[in-house]
């Protein structure tokens, strides 16, 4: 588990829970799915276009963490660096935590030429 200081506020996250994770990955789909679909908006202006993108961010925040906190963090400002920072705070952290979780799943998962190894020497006679 981890606690992330974003706009001053505390925020654990905890993405070795499947539950968190889960949330967390359709959490990230959405977001990304959604600034992606605003790319090719060409009849939004720039105020409205960064309007949209902090909208995905603070949905993204109020669904990982839960509702309220968009509005406790960004306190009703669409500040398209703030918005932006903070998520890449969770990005980073949860890029970080996956790593983590691999060298864990990793340290106990023999891959199958090592388990053919470890059994071979266990029938080896001396």
């Amino acid at each position: 588990m981890s606690t992330l200081k974003i706009c001053g506020q505390e925020l654990e996250l905890d993405l070795f829970d499947a539950d968190v994770m889960e949330v967390y990955e359709k959490s990230m789909e959405k977001v990304v799915k959604r600034n992606e679909e605003l790319k090719v908006r060409t009849d939004l202006s720039n105020a409205d276009g960064m309007r949209e993108t902090c909208k995905n961010v603070k949905a993204f925040f109020d669904e990982l963490f839960r509702e309220g906190t968009a509005e406790k963090l960004f306190k009703g400002k669409n500040n398209l660096a703030i918005c932006m920072d903070a998520f890449a705070i969770v990005a980073t952290e949860a890029g970080k935590m996956k790593g983590q979780l691999n060298a864990i799943t990793n340290k106990y998962n023999l891959n199958r030429a090592q388990r053919r190894q470890v059994n071979n020497n266990k029938h080896k006679k001396i």
